[in-house]
């Protein structure tokens, strides 16, 4: 196994292994958050497989023509189930699922032909299925996820599209990268050896796509999304309810909150007229800004710790970049009235939304106390 060989699985299983346990832990936990954590989950499969097979067991079982293609066919499809969930609460095109249930039948069905397939008694048969088959598949593939994500970037979250296009960026080069690789054989010998090269293609795209995301919502002074700490919590689900996006359904959620605040007697700590900015606030944006549509609705999942209250209200509208929003006390913005209340509960609690911007989290420190006050200078 060359040194290049090993940096590549080595950092991929790395960044897959830990990207596929935040996006799994992270409450509540949605369908796009499994999924990608399912697409993580087989990417560190295959690189701690490669890894392992090459320094512990000396190739046994990449020598078998079987293994690669079987984790790279369950590669592809979790990729593709992550591509009809992404993005999140977002719309559904039936002919898009339609055109990827054909791709998994004809995936399954090419990996049951292989598995049944005497590589002895059908040498040229299984080269065929490696040489030309499956990376016909890989391709058909990634074009497939590609017009998934195009069709959906149509109706784009405003607050991802600049990741979207990097994301591109990021895919062409690795493209790039990996026929300058093959090209040059000696660097990857065992990658070409073993008809690998989706599998390099695939651990270069994550790799560059993992670091722009994390330049883009991460290594950033206003980052909005979830710490690491926030997964070593241990909380529990006290709350999960959804409505339809309706004054009338805005309002039944309303009642339900105020009666889970009086139930868990959270008046010993939090005073009600905070309660009520926060539950005013949110739901009030997400009846503004979740969507129209009739199949459109407003979902709220609250968690309780020791220590935290956390409250996530989640609609299926375009969502927004939290960091656009201009400050309500700038000169130019004291005469319009929209936009104070985000500012008013980014004073009170420690408010975060999810990269979509569809998401927003509110939490609420117990130790606090009642000593909730905003001074007339937090405004200067």
């Amino acid at each position: 196994m060359s040194f290049f060989e090993l940096f590549i699985t080595g950092v991929t299983a790395f960044f897959s292994v830990i990207a596929g346990i935040v996006s799994f832990s992270k409450n509540p936990r949605t369908p796009m958050k499994v999924s990608f954590s399912l697409m993580a989950f087989f990417i560190f499969l295959g690189n701690i497989s490669f890894i392992l097979d090459s320094t512990v067991f000396n190739f046994q079982f990449f020598e078998n023509p079987h293994t690669a293609p079987t984790i790279l066919v369950f590669f592809v499809f979790s990729l593709l189930l992550f591509g009809l969930q992404f993005p999140t609460y977002f719309r559904t095109y039936p002919f898009l699922a339609v055109c990827v249930s054909l791709l998994l039948g004809s995936g399954s069905t090419l990996l049951l032909v292989d598995w049944f397939l005497s590589t002895e008694m059908n040498p040229l048969a299984s080269r065929i299925l490696l040489e030309y088959f499956y990376p016909g598949f890989y391709g058909i593939s990634y074009i497939l996820l590609l017009l998934v994500v195009t069709l959906k970037l149509r109706h784009s979250f405003p607050a991802i599209t600049k990741f979207i296009y990097s994301s591109y960026l990021c895919v062409s080069l690795s493209f790039f990268i990996t026929t300058l690789l093959i090209l040059q054989s000696t660097l990857i010998p065992n990658f070409i050896k073993y008809y690998l090269h989706f599998f390099l293609f695939n651990d270069i795209s994550f790799i560059l796509c993992f670091i722009t995301f994390l330049f883009q919502y991460s290594f950033t002074k206003d980052y909005l999304t979830h710490p690491f700490s926030f997964l070593f919590e241990r909380q529990k689900k006290i709350f999960e309810e959804f409505s339809n996006v309706t004054v009338k359904g805005s309002r039944e959620l309303k009642e339900k909150l105020w009666r889970l605040y009086d139930s868990r007697e959270w008046k010993s700590f939090m005073d009600s007229f905070w309660y009520q900015i926060l539950v005013d606030e949110t739901l009030d944006n997400a009846l503004e800004h979740g969507g129209k549509r009739g199949e459109d609705t407003i979902t709220v999942h609250v968690y309780e710790s020791k220590r935290y209250i956390d409250f996530y209200v989640i609609d299926r509208g375009k969502g927004f970049n939290p960091r656009l929003v201009p400050n309500p006390v700038m000169e130019d913005r004291k005469r319009v009235a929209s936009g104070r209340g985000i500012h008013i509960l980014k004073k009170i609690f420690i408010v975060r939304w999810n990269f979509l911007g569809n998401e927003i989290n509110i939490r609420i420190d117990k130790l606090k106390g009642g000593e909730w006050s905003i001074s007339p200078n937090d405004y200067q």
